[in-house]
């Protein structure tokens, strides 16, 4: 799962609620809004994050 920075512990709560562990990427907040430069960021870090979890 890909989230923002501000909702991780929304995810969290949600998940330890529901008894599952999730695999969690997160990204800087907002996601929405952002010029191309801002999102190529968000992007980049949500596909290391990726990489790293996959070990691919």
């Amino acid at each position: 799962m890909i989230a923002t920075e501000t909702f991780k512990p929304l995810v969290l709560a949600q998940a330890k609620a529901r008894k599952v562990e999730p695999r969690l990427i997160v990204v800087k907040h907002p996601v929405g809004g952002l010029n191309a430069e801002e999102l190529r960021e968000r992007i980049e870090a949500a596909t290391k994050g990726l990489t790293e979890a996959t070990g691919k």
